[in-house]
């Protein structure tokens, strides 16, 4: 048997079913046009998201160790190898090395240094 509504039951359900398809239009409208700007941000997160591989240098890290020196360096091209002692053995040894990676050679209070980047 049909069912009958009253007139504000049916106002009711008209107002209802409008929010609701206005409600659906913007949602589909705001979904199919997203901006490229966004959609390029969106790809950039992703691909930073991946697995980076870090490669140590291994030849600077070797010859730094050898001259008794700490090495430090980043992914970014940077290289750092500090000798405590600033003697003329240790200037002459350091400056083929920064010659080699072609860093700058700087010597003080701290000992001798070759940093840059590589």
């Amino acid at each position: 048997m049909a069912k009958t509504y009253s007139e504000l039951e049916a106002w009711g359900i008209f107002a209802g079913a409008l929010i609701i398809g206005v409600v659906l239009t913007s949602v589909f409208w705001a979904f199919i046009t997203i901006p490229e700007e966004v959609k390029k941000i969106e790809k950039e997160i992703k691909n930073a998201s991946e697995a980076v591989s870090i490669e140590a240098p291994d030849d600077f890290i070797i010859f730094c160790r050898k001259v008794d020196g700490t090495a430090d360096w980043d992914n970014f091209g940077f290289r750092q190898c500090i000798v405590d002692d600033s003697s003329e053995k240790n200037l002459i040894v350091m400056n083929l090395l920064c010659k080699k990676f072609n860093l700058s050679l700087s010597y003080g209070s701290f000992g001798v240094k070759c940093e840059g980047k590589a």
